[in-house]
């Protein structure tokens, strides 16, 4: 039934700026399990993000802190190439997908919004 009415314009917004930044994280994530594979760019890779983390907790504010945390979770998965290469690039590919197909959705939901506008 709630498909018959217009939009609201902020929630329309969220799912469009949704929807476009999870499909690029998802695709970026898969970039990034591309590159943890080759030999020694996936360890100094792990290592750059793990330091880039760790200036993140620094940070004044909650935002560079949650970055700061993520940071350092993406670099320990891409440390974790040298002892369990198959799992992390597991781990990797299955956010990716996540990711990816929560954009979608939420791009999917915006359109059929912009549609209801119109």
């Amino acid at each position: 039934m709630s498909d018959y009415y217009p939009a609201d314009p902020t929630e329309l917004r969220k799912q469009g700026t949704r929807g476009v930044i999870s499909t690029g994280a998802g695709v970026g994530l898969w970039l990034v399990n591309g590159l943890l594979r080759v030999p020694f760019l996936g360890p100094a890779l792990g290592g750059v993000l793990v330091l880039l983390g760790i200036l993140g907790l620094v940070g004044r504010n909650r935002t560079d802190r949650t970055t700061g945390v993520v940071l350092m979770v993406a670099g320990g998965a891409g440390l974790a190439t040298l002892v369990l290469p198959g799992l992390s690039s597991f781990l990797f590919g299955i956010g990716g997908l996540g990711l990816v197909g929560f954009g979608l959705y939420n791009l999917f939901k915006f359109l059929r919004g912009l549609k209801a506008r119109s």
